[in-house]
């Protein structure tokens, strides 16, 4: 699960400028390869590497949405704005931190793009990128959601690995975390890599 969690960040990291509907399954198979060929090189330092993928990574992913989701609406609506900046700073940092943990787990996957399909939710649309995660051992699901962000193009708002949200999993370990603790002690937890 971890190899499958490094690999399926890497993968994403590949896109760079706001995305069109149209473009996604195209842009995604050009920036997968592209990410795919950077975690085969060999002799290239963890932060080189890191900090290249993360270049083409941060863009396509709508951290400050998805920092909101992992949280919940009626958590981070009693939030004051300086606390939800805060919040949301210690959570891309720490979704960043165990990718970095990770690279060293990947061992020559490959991903494949499965199908792109639109997927009505409320009132919205939104597209789910069906991949495959290749190993010797297995293959895996991975599916990457995205939204029409508006100016910004389509955004990556959650990732499923193997069916189980990112997003609702992090929901669920703040929502337990937090019967206990106050918010304070959350980020803590978020700056510390302590698991909740």
């Amino acid at each position: 699960m971890k190899r499958i969690f490094i690999v399926l960040l890497g993968l994403s990291l590949s896109l760079f400028a706001a995305i069109e509907k149209e473009q996604i399954a195209p842009i995604m198979k050009h920036k997968i390869q592209s990410v795919t060929d950077l975690l085969q090189q060999e002799n290239i330092s963890k932060s080189i590497l890191s900090g290249q993928i993360f270049e083409e990574f941060d863009p396509v992913f709508d951290f400050d949405l998805m920092a909101r989701l992992s949280l919940g609406t009626a958590q981070w609506r009693v939030l004051s704005g300086a606390e939800q900046k805060e919040f949301t700073y210690h959570f891309v940092a720490r979704l960043k931190r165990s990718f970095i943990e990770k690279l060293e787990l990947y061992s020559n996957e490959v991903a494949v793009i499965k199908d792109a399909k639109d997927v009505v939710v409320g009132s919205s649309t939104r597209v789910f990128l069906l991949t495959e995660l290749i190993s010797k051992e297995a293959n895996y699901q991975v599916d990457y959601k995205f939204y029409d962000a508006k100016g910004r193009g389509w955004l990556i708002y959650d990732v499923d690995i193997l069916g189980v949200s990112i997003v609702q999993t992090y929901r669920s370990q703040f929502e337990g975390f937090l019967k206990d603790n106050p918010f304070e002690a959350l980020i803590g937890w978020l700056q510390e890599d302590l698991e909740p």
